[in-house]
């Protein structure tokens, strides 16, 4: 039986590729129909093409089983079967090799200019390729043989551009990858017009030590009698904690790569004296004054440059800051914005890690020059982008936060390893206690953190109804025993609830050894993390382990508290109501409003587990990270930051008014709404953010007409909220993006219905963290005896010399005093805590 063709022209300029036909396209036998197909069209006409110009086929014009193509290619060696054909490195049924057959001839007869292959299963057929979120809008091509013209018999290869696009059926499940297809098709439009011609790339690959001599010293000179200053593009590939080597360009094609490490020779690539040498030469010309250094992701770069050549370059731009202000809700990586802003792509990330030890390392040393030429032409198209869309100044500063943060990074912070050892022995022997425990009760020992143990316990042998987690985006649910399930299962089951309560200390006790106390320690016995200016998009920073896989993420270290009220929460644990309201009177002021701020009633008769939540049963961690001789540890954090945005966005002035006095506003909250404080807080927090009636009630535990008519008083009581509300959503609808008084933006390539609540979220969460962040800048640039150590989300953590302790708290907060510019500006109160003994004790 023959398989079917697809429809359209012939001859045609523009040939459509997909994987196979869906239910609509088998009812009908025609390709790209029902959903897809509209979209599909309406792709193709944003980016200038007409689908009635084109040709339209699929790999197999036939519907596989469940629309997954993957049932007719083997994925896994395992799904492999004696019916499986080999084809292009895959193993494939009958079925595709017919396809790829009748392509092939469709391709002949449509003999197009350029071939857009939408999907996976298009792009392997095509190129051999594999990998559609990698490979997309690279300019590929498919080579095949035809006759010659009339005459001549000979046969002539010819290359077809083939230019890989994520299927509509794929952006019909993640729309946010539609703004980045409709890029990819416009790709294709102008390889019709324009056909695109690969750079001639002048990379200086396995360089002799004159050659590199002779290029870094006429970079130096062009630098030193240039009336501007001149852009170098810097990159490092490492391996093992050390620079494998290091590449820079000077131009869009111009590039030289300078080895290091070397398979071939295990002293290097140099000898020791030439080395120096070109590191000093690098050191020259990376920090001349006329030079600004251009990088992707500097902040890694540079722990490599600082710990083993003693500096870092002269960075003026880091296009992954860049594309963060441009776009923060996209990817960073080199190779998304490469694909979004050259004129000429393929995509290359993989040969850095793919090459072959056997050839030398020819292949990754080209690799680092790609590198560098590709940040040098994503660099100058972002800065065009930043200057149109009036960025420019957004970007200058996130550029210069790198500078504070580096230096925080550089410094770490000094560690009471006795006091770490002492808590590491604690932990383990809290395990071991629940160890014992898992032991006595079950008769045999239990690992919480084994999946299959748990299964096997829960759901055979003590045979409770079957937990699924929830089906998300196609993907359906799975059997889980999350710490949410244990909970369902304890109000099940109230017998169970001492077990469970163990098994989840047991998993939290672990958590807190493995990824906090004993987090490993740099090489001078200090704690490092690696911050980052460009992953979230609400501009706060994020931290990891540095780049020498020691550290860890330093701004969730948990307050905890002292031993003192570790030994009450087990008491409590035992306690009657009575009792517990008791110890918690005494236990204090603050202690007692963390607990009922974060539980409601029924959960403070069983407050152990209470305890928990509220997180105050484990130590602080925070004792271990002690001030360096000479100085005292201080902690400056931000007064209800995101609340008083909140207000502010609001023009609320009765709310400004309690804000400013100091009030309690969580308990006037509490009055006007006639419910407790507890509540209020939560309720008017999840409002103030987007949230309805029917989402309120759930988080809350009230019924849906409760909170509608409790939102109806708090918006009658302040409509500035719901102005915010409705302004936010008009920009969201007209714009696709929100601001914030900084002039940061927030642009959205989802659909925008339900969006609210994450774009309200967006405001003051953006507006918080730049202004935490300024703060930063400002002690870094008049305050440089100060240093700041962490950033926790709003907060700075540092050391202080102590001879002029006060002098410096109190220019500190001069520091502090940041205006948002609200038509009513806006300056955030600040409070500085110190201690000479660790940042846990200050206070």
């Amino acid at each position: 039986m023959p398989v079917p063709m697809g429809e359209g022209p012939a001859p045609a300029r523009v040939m459509i590729v997909g994987e196979a036909w869906g239910e609509h396209e088998e009812r009908a036998h025609r390709p790209f129909i029902g959903p897809s197909g509209a979209l599909m069209n309406s792709l193709l006409h944003e980016a200038g093409l007409m689908r009635s110009e084109c040709y339209v086929t699929n790999v197999v014009n036939a519907r596989p089983p469940n629309n997954e193509i993957g049932a007719w290619i083997a994925q896994k060696k395992k799904d492999i079967t004696p019916a499986h054909i080999p084809l292009r490195d895959k193993y494939v049924l009958p079925i595709i090799l017919e396809g790829v057959e009748s392509l092939k001839k469709e391709i002949a007869l449509v003999n197009p200019e350029v071939i857009i292959a939408f999907g996976n299963t298009p792009l392997w057929a095509l190129t051999g390729a594999w990998g559609i979120t990698k490979w997309r809008g690279s300019t590929l091509s498919y080579s095949y043989q035809t006759e010659g013209a009339p005459g001549e018999p000979l046969i002539v290869d010819k290359e077809i551009i083939v230019i890989p696009v994520f299927h509509p059926a794929a952006v019909l499940r993640q729309w946010d990858w539609k703004n980045v297809a409709i890029q990819d098709l416009r790709r294709a439009k102008k390889a019709l017009d324009s056909p695109p011609v690969k750079p001639k790339w002048n990379f200086i690959v396995r360089p002799s030590f004159a050659k590199v001599i002779e290029t870094i010293d006429t970079l130096i000179c062009e630098a030193r009698f240039a009336e501007e200053p001149i852009w170098i593009d810097f990159d490092t590939e490492t391996r093992g904690g050390h620079i494998a080597c290091a590449g820079i360009s000077w131009s869009l094609t111009d590039a030289l790569c300078i080895p290091l490490m070397c398979v071939e020779n295990q002293d290097g690539y140099w000898s020791l004296d030439e080395e120096a040498i070109i590191i000093y030469r690098l050191y020259q010309l990376l920090t001349h004054p006329k030079v600004k250094v251009r990088w992707q992701n500097g902040l890694y770069d540079a722990q490599y440059t600082y710990r083993h050549w003693c500096y870092v370059p002269n960075g003026h731009q880091d296009t992954m800051i860049s594309q963060h202000t441009l776009w923060a809700g996209l990817k960073k990586a080199l190779d998304f914005q490469a694909s979004m802003y050259c004129e000429y792509y393929v995509y290359w990330k993989d040969d850095g890690k793919t090459w072959d030890k056997n050839v030398g390392e020819d292949q990754l040393w080209a690799y680092n020059c790609v590198d560098c030429v590709r940040t040098r032409e994503v660099g100058e198209v972002e800065a065009k982008l930043l200057d149109q869309m009036g960025l420019a100044e957004v970007d200058a500063f996130q550029q210069k936060l790198f500078y504070p943060v580096l230096r925080a990074m550089q410094r770490g912070v000094r560690i009471d390893k006795k006091a770490r050892n002492d808590l590491i022995m604690e932990l383990q022997e809290e395990l071991d206690s629940r160890e014992a425990y898992f032991f006595n009760v079950l008769g045999h020992s239990l690992n919480p953190r084994s999946p299959t143990q748990m299964k096997k316990l829960f759901y055979e042998d003590l045979q409770q109804r079957p937990i699924f987690t929830r089906a998300k985006k196609g993907v359906p649910g799975h059997l889980t025993l999350d710490d949410k399930a244990l909970e369902t299962i304890a109000k099940r089951e109230p017998l169970l609830k001492p077990l469970i309560n163990n098994i989840q200390e047991y998993r939290s006790l672990g958590v807190f050894l493995s990824t906090f106390a004993m987090a490993p320690l740099d090489i001078d016995g200090r704690m490092r993390c690696s911050y980052n200016v460009a992953r979230v998009e609400t501009y706060r920073l994020s931290s990891s382990e540095n780049a020498f896989d020691t550290g860890t993420n330093l701004q969730n270290l948990p307050h905890g508290t002292d031993s003192k009220l570790r030994e009450l929460a087990e008491h409590l644990q035992k306690a009657g109501p009575k009792d517990i309201r008791a110890i918690i009177e005494a236990l204090g002021e603050g202690v007692a409003k963390t607990i009922q701020d974060g539980l409601d009633e029924g959960a403070l008769i069983t407050l152990g587990q209470g305890l928990i939540a509220a997180g105050l049963l484990f130590p602080n961690i925070r004792k271990l990270f002690i001030p360096d001789p000479g100085y005292t540890f201080f902690d400056m954090d931000l007064d209800r930051a995101d609340l008083q945005v909140v207000v502010w966005e609001a023009d609320d002035d009765e709310l400004k008014a309690m804000l400013r006095e100091g009030v309690d506003i969580h308990a006037q909250n509490a009055l006007t709404l006639g419910i407790t404080r507890a509540l209020a807080k939560a309720w008017v927090h999840g409002t103030n953010y987007g949230g309805g009636p029917r989402t309120m009630a759930i988080n809350c535990g009230i019924t849906v007409h409760q909170a509608e008519q409790m939102q109806s008083r708090w918006f009658a009581a302040h409509p500035g909220i719901k102005r915010w509300h409705d302004r936010t959503e008009q920009a969201l609808r007209e714009k696709r993006y929100v601001t914030n008084k900084f002039g940061y933006r927030r642009y959205y390539f989802e659909r925008v219905d339900g969006l609210l609540p994450e774009a309200l979220a967006w405001i003051p969460q953006s507006t918080v963290g730049i202004y935490i962040n300024k703060i930063w800048v400002n002690i870094y640039d008049n305050l440089p005896e100060v240093q700041v150590l962490l950033q926790v989300h709003d907060s700075l953590a540092g050391q202080i010399p102590t001879h002029k302790l006060a002098w410096y708290q109190e220019r500190i907060k001069e520091q502090s005093q940041v205006i948002i510019p609200y038509d009513d500006p806006l300056i955030i109160p600040t409070g500085i805590k110190t201690s000479a003994i660790s940042w846990g004790d200050c206070g």
